[in-house]
């Protein structure tokens, strides 16, 4: 049955699909996070408790555990071990512990992928490389809000998982090609859509809000969107910026990311692109021991 893409505002870039990806998703994502996306509504209240935050997450034994090991981490380097949940969710804040759930919620739902295949590990390391570095390019723009450019770049590759847990031999051999406009092409080809289009797609399925949807979608091509969207463009300088800096399944000429259209679009500098990514890079090592 072919699947129609209109119900997600997403065109197809050819008549005819070659995957049927609503079966592929459905196969592939947990048909409702339950939990997971409750926790993460509440964290997005600012009238919800801390009691009832706290109480959301004691019914995740995993999640748990990785906020009490990110609290007792050098991350937050405190004076004595956490070792109660209400403490170590004091300890690490509100947003530290948004950016744990939507790591378990994703990492949970590629974990075999993750753990089995060299190239989702590496996919899934240039993601948390993303996503840090976004919520550092977010600061430096005084967004009112981080955890909307962490999740976005966390989940911007995530259709690449799926693609490849589909195909892993078809998927591979686009790996060859040295440009990201090719590889999307390429994706096109093989599946009937590209990486970008299918993330968007596990967003809107996990009802994360129109943003992070659209800036899934527009990673790629930030001044396509129908809608202005800084945290596409946000998302594309970070990936540039972790693909130059080895996070990733292909280079990145450092040179080329100055003069990106993202960056003059924001106006970042240099200076404030190098001071993002030692913000960023003194914890990606960190996180990704903690959940690869």
């Amino acid at each position: 049955m072919q699947t129609n893409l209109n119900q997600y505002d997403v065109q197809p870039p050819i008549p005819k699909a070659k995957v049927d990806i609503e079966t592929l998703l459905i196969t592939k994502l947990p048909p409702s996070p339950g939990t997971m996306m409750r926790i993460t509504t509440l964290l997005r209240d600012f009238n919800a408790s801390m009691r009832e935050v706290t109480q959301a997450i004691s019914y995740e034994p995993v999640l748990v555990v990785r906020i009490l090991r990110l609290a007792n981490s050098p991350v937050y380097a405190l004076e004595r071990n956490v070792t109660s949940i209400q403490s170590a969710i004091a300890a690490v804040g509100a947003k530290a512990v948004h950016d744990i759930v939507m790591i378990g919620l994703a990492s949970t739902t590629f974990a075999k992928e993750i753990k089995n295949s060299p190239i989702a590990k590496k996919i899934w390391e240039h993601s948390l490389a993303v996503a840090m570095t976004a919520r550092e390019l977010s600061k430096l723009l005084g967004m009112r809000g981080t955890e909307e450019a962490f999740t976005c770049g966390l989940l911007h590759d995530i259709g690449k998982l799926i693609l490849l847990s589909n195909d892993v031999a078809g998927y591979s051999s686009l790996l060859d090609l040295t440009e990201e406009s090719l590889m999307l092409q390429g994706e096109t080809e093989l599946f009937g859509y590209n990486h970008a289009e299918v993330g968007s797609l596990i967003a809107k399925r996990w009802n994360l809000p129109e943003e992070v949807y659209f800036s899934i979608l527009h990673h790629h091509n930030p001044s396509q969107s129908e809608k202005v969207n800084l945290v596409a463009h946000i998302v594309d300088i970070a990936d540039m910026m972790t693909n130059s800096r080895g996070y990733g399944l292909r280079p990145q000429d450092p040179a080329r990311i100055e003069h990106s259209e993202s960056v003059m679009k924001l106006g970042f500098t240099l200076e404030q692109l190098d001071k993002a990514w030692q913000n960023a890079e003194s914890n990606i090592n960190e996180v990704i021991k903690t959940f690869s």
